[in-house]
């Protein structure tokens, strides 16, 4: 079975003679437990072009130790980093199934391989408080590394301390840092044991280069951040860790939203079909991620309300709903994630991001790119806007200001991809104004949909409650509490629309 864990650790490098200072000085330390000695002998795996060390995923096998087996760790997220375990199997069989899968999209049908192996003779130290809790661990480690790649095979030794934390907090595991350093460590320049062993990668091909200042960079730039997001949520999701579909979610609309906005530096022929398909994969995400912001919003409204006002049966028909709406809309994600459809998705993100990609307009000055396409997200906006003013009831209202949200959203998008390196400072102090205006005016207007969409769920859940001859009270207070949210956000968007329309009107409409 699949199991994770998050760590948190700092590497040193000294020398072969150094003693091991006395950890038992440092600030909250009342025992220090061990040595213990251990051999490690792990084997790593990756595809002939290194594409798991590239996105900074490790696969290995390793024997000894207490968490002997098959190990997957992700790139850091939120300071940590994942690391996925399956129980030891024979290193000839390959890693697990369940471990490739969660890689699969950085794979893409390639096949992995022994690529390097190191050997290290480990004594650990663990760091105790008065009541026997360890709070970190210490490890002194003697290393012999293999490259297993044709192109590099060469052998290495070294010497290396770690410091991983247990229970304690980040002042301790500073606090071990200074207390290395002073018995003559340094922080190791080099992130892991393996890329100590593999040394320099090879080339691989490279994305597209622009000139500093011109369209092209800027929207790069954006790109390869946004894409890198994309990939790196990928096994998150599939393994369900909290707001992984979120965020995923949230990179695939910011590079639709940089191809929409700034289409005329793209060549529309690559970059089109991407952004349709990257529309497909964010819907499929936005079925899961609305049942989980639905029942964190139904959870909150209910916890609101007086004790005892909303029937039991009522919290779990209402909240139990939505948690049992999200695990059927995540296991439809996760059928995406495996479908040629979704890698195909996956391969053409990589193409946009090469130079076939880009139009000519791409050496254009970033200045003139950005100052184009707020003007042209503002000027739909404003029209929409003027709809929804126009519009007589609320079956036409509401979903004109869900639309303007949306605008909104893109907008702020837009303004976001202003940076100081490509931009001048009056179109970076401009964008930025747009940008906080839109963004005010985006989150009003989405407590606005919120409160719509709950508010229709209410009304469904006691239409339904009503034909079962059951009680429908608890229903109607929260429908109503919903309806004054969102009559509450409809009288604060109209000032903030005046803002958006101070701040980026006079330069669109001019």
């Amino acid at each position: 079975m699949v199991t994770q864990s998050q760590e948190r650790e700092l590497k040193f490098e000294t020398g072969t003679h150094t003693a091991v200072p006395d950890l038992s000085s440092i600030p909250g330390v009342s025992t220090v437990l061990g040595p213990d000695e251990v051999r490690l002998h792990a084997t790593y795996f990756d595809t002939a072009d290194l594409d798991l060390i590239r996105a900074k995923i490790t696969l290995r096998h390793r024997t000894g130790g207490s968490d002997e087996g098959w190990h997957l760790k992700l790139p850091p997220a939120k300071g940590a980093r994942t690391e996925v375990h399956e129980a030891l199997s024979p290193l000839e069989d390959g890693p697990p199934p369940e471990l490739l899968a969660m890689v699969r999209s950085r794979l893409r049908g390639g096949e992995v391989r022994p690529i390097a192996e190191i050997i290290n003779n480990r004594r650990t130290c663990r760091l105790a408080d008065q009541h026997g809790e360890v709070l970190a661990e210490v490890t002194d480690d003697a290393v012999t590394a293999r490259s297993l790649r044709a192109d590099a095979d060469q052998e290495s030794k070294w010497r290396e301390w770690e410091a991983e934390l247990g229970s304690g907090d980040e002042n301790l595991l500073q606090a071990i840092r200074r207390c290395l350093l002073d018995a003559g460590a340094h922080d190791s320049p080099v992130p892991s044991k393996l890329a100590r062993a593999l040394g320099t990668l090879p080339e691989k091909r490279q994305h597209a280069s622009f000139d500093q200042g011109t369209a092209g960079g800027l929207v790069l730039d954006a790109l390869l951040g946004h894409i890198e997001t994309f990939k790196a949520f990928d096994p998150r999701v599939r393994l369900d860790e909290d707001d992984s579909v979120h965020q995923m979610r949230v990179a695939a609309r910011r590079i639709r939203s940089i191809i929409r906005a700034y289409r005329r530096v793209f060549d529309t022929a690559v970059a089109d079909p991407v952004e349709s398909e990257l529309q497909w994969i964010a819907r499929v995400l936005g079925a899961a991620r609305d049942a989980e912001v639905m029942a964190e919003r139904l959870q909150a409204l209910i916890d609101e309300q007086p004790r005892g006002s909303v029937p039991r049966a009522v919290q779990q028909r209402l909240v139990g709903g939505q948690h049992s709406a999200y695990r059927d809309a995540l296991d439809d994600v996760l059928k995406a994630f495996e479908s040629d459809r979704y890698f195909a998705l996956i391969g053409s993100l990589d193409t946009l991001v090469t130079r076939t990609a880009f139009a000519r307009n791409a050496r254009k000055p970033a200045d003139e790119a950005v100052t184009r396409a707020l003007g042209q997200l503002y000027r739909k906006a404003k029209q929409t806007e003027q709809q929804a003013r126009s519009a007589k009831g609320t079956a036409d209202h509401d979903p004109l200001l869900h639309k303007l949200r949306k605008q909104c959203k893109r907008l702020r998008y837009a303004g976001e991809l202003v940076s100081k390196a490509h931009n001048s400072r009056d179109v970076h102090k401009y964008a930025k104004q747009v940008r906080k205006a839109a963004e005010t005016l985006q989150e009003t207007l989405g407590e606005h949909q919120d409160g719509v969409i709950t508010r229709a769920l209410l009304d469904e859940a006691a239409r339904l409650a009503e034909a079962a001859g059951e009680d429908t009270a608890a229903y109607e207070t929260l429908a109503r509490h919903e309806q004054d949210l969102a009559d509450a956000a409809v009288r604060r968007y109209r000032p903030q629309w005046q803002a958006l329309k101070q701040k980026t009107g006079r330069s669109a409409d001019g």
